[in-house]
């Protein structure tokens, strides 16, 4: 029990520590947009999640990462492999062109996932169908904020435009990204609630 709660406090930390990562990063950019992305208000929720022992609220925020995390890892892949990405979505250099802090802060995408999935390996988790209504909202006022407050230029939870080089024009892009990201945490919902950490343990 010992153990397991110092590897619950640990896990804080380094997601604590990402986060910190990114901040800097964000401030030494000076591109307050970035904050419209959805990993700038997950994190946090996480680390809310993490420090209430809530763990609806930290899968609420998993689910929501989740395939964008894979497919960002996908293109990481590529990146180191082919030496350009192939969705296009990945934004980190494999040649010194930015700070290692902004490449710190973009690695997050690796960890953060697993790291909750792990502290919920430790939680008390259960399924609760609450989870879904919880993401389905929060990505649905992310979409309303960035298309109010971001402009049409920038790519921030690919809300204006597609982020991937392929166009999506079978029907109006807001119901395609709808459709998407409502189907990603879905399927993500579904999966990771599959996992064995999930199922109700026998008296």
């Amino acid at each position: 029990m010992k153990k397991r709660n110092s590897i619950f406090w640990i896990i804080f930390a380094v997601i604590s520590l990402f986060y910190i990562v990114m901040i800097i990063d964000l401030i030494i950019s000076g591109n307050p947009i970035d904050l419209f992305w959805a990993c700038y208000i997950a994190i946090p929720l996480i680390l809310l999640g993490l420090i209430k022992k809530n763990s609806n609220l930290i899968l609420s925020q998993v689910i929501l990462l989740a395939i964008n995390d894979l497919v960002w890892i996908f293109d990481f892949a590529c990146l180191l492999i082919l030496g350009h990405p192939v969705i296009g979505i990945n934004q980190v250099e494999i040649f010194p062109v930015q700070t290692w802090i902004e490449k710190l802060g973009n690695i997050q995408h690796l960890f953060i996932v697993p790291l909750s999935l792990l502290a919920l390996s430790i939680l008390k988790t259960k399924r609760n169908y609450k989870v879904l209504l919880l993401a389905f909202l929060e990505m649905s006022i992310f979409f309303v904020a960035t298309l109010l407050l971001v402009p049409s230029g920038e790519a921030a939870n690919c809300v204006h435009q597609t982020c991937i080089g392929i166009q999506l024009n079978f029907l109006p892009y807001p119901v395609v990204w709808f459709l998407l990201t409502f189907g990603f945490i879905t399927v993500s919902y579904l999966i990771i609630t599959s996992l064995p950490v999930f199922k109700k343990k026998k008296n």
